[in-house]
């Protein structure tokens, strides 16, 4: 009995040095830590003191006026970022911007230092050369760097031309897939060639969900990166379906024969608009042409002070050929550019 008591109250005595010692421990970890480098002093100021002057971030300076030009002139260009993205430039919109107003005004400020050297030893003043240089310079560089800068959205707008030229035929061509039970990614993964510019559209989307980006999110990525607007309406029926975990085939085949029936309103449109076109390329390149030069014909015979020379000949031909040229352009720019 006595061992066994002994034995108890031995165990009770190493517990409890075992919980004074855990205290201990505790009120050690809470104590607050001092380093002591932090005491030490070089050069009057303390090294904690100049670690955390260096750690601080040194305040920005104002943007010079170079910096806010720049960012102004890409701030009107509405639609320009997106165009970069689209087109796969690695750079920025400021950086763009700034690398276009250098390359314009190289090229107007050669344009300039010729114009001063030839128009100097043409005979005119230095004065005179350095303000017709100054005009035309100013010119080329306004001429210069609209063309610069709208380039990505032209480009961009291009791109998007012919997207819409194939979507359907891919489209469709998914739906046909989707029916045969195979899955979306698979069949957007089928139409990732063979359809042009509309394949590319497909393919980067492929390319981002293999690369580890959830489906529905790689495709709303696309949609905001893509310049087609067809394209941009199918994606977006697939991914809402998609999150809301309806028929996808249902809501593709909808939305497809809805452009359809769009697209034959805009080909009859474009009849419509043939015709007046056609009217007026008659009147004014073949009609109006033909009477001016039989009544010039007809004057000169008949009355002696009027006469024509090669050079009105010259003048007339010159007139109906840009005549021609204009109606071209307009029925050219007038057509639609997707196909059914």
């Amino acid at each position: 009995m006595f061992f066994k008591t002994g034995k108890k109250g031995a165990d009770a005595g190493s517990k409890q040095a075992q919980r004074n010692a855990a205290d201990s421990a505790q009120a050690k970890a809470k104590q607050p830590k001092f380093n002591l480098l932090s005491n030490v002093k070089i050069g009057g100021g303390g090294f904690g003191a100049r670690a955390k002057q260096g750690a601080r971030r040194k305040p920005e300076g104002k943007p010079t006026r170079w910096r806010l030009y720049v960012q102004s002139m890409g701030a009107k260009r509405k639609g320009l970022e997106q165009a970069l993205r689209v087109e796969g430039f690695r750079e920025s919109l400021y950086e763009f911007v700034q690398r276009m107003l250098i390359t314009a005004l190289m090229i107007a400020g050669l344009i300039f230092v010729l114009l001063v050297i030839i128009l100097s030893k043409a005979g005119l003043t230095v004065e005179e050369s350095l303000v017709f240089g100054l005009v035309v310079g100013f010119a080329v560089f306004q001429v210069f760097i609209n063309t610069l800068l709208n380039f990505p959205m032209q480009k961009s707008k291009a791109s998007g031309k012919l997207v819409e030229r194939d979507i359907l035929f891919a489209a469709r061509d998914m739906i046909i897939s989707l029916r045969s039970g195979m899955p979306l990614f698979n069949a957007m993964a089928s139409v990732s060639t063979g359809y042009g510019q509309a394949s590319k559209q497909f393919a980067r989307i492929i390319e981002r969900v293999q690369l580890g980006t959830p489906l529905e999110q790689a495709i709303d990525q696309q949609i905001e990166e893509s310049s087609s607007i067809s394209f941009r309406r199918i994606m977006l029926q697939a991914s809402v379906s998609i999150k809301a975990g309806a028929d996808v085939i249902s809501a593709l085949q909808a939305i497809i024969d809805q452009l359809s029936q769009e697209r034959i309103i805009a080909l009859r449109r474009y009849g419509q608009r043939l015709n007046a076109l056609a009217m007026f390329y008659m009147l004014f390149g073949v009609i109006i042409p033909s009477m001016f030069i039989a009544v010039a014909i007809i004057l000169t015979t008949f009355v002696s002070v009027i006469t024509i020379d090669d050079t009105v000949l010259e003048f007339v031909i010159v007139g109906i050929a840009f005549v021609q040229l204009i109606f071209l352009e307009m029925i050219r720019s007038s057509r639609p550019s997707f196909s059914m």
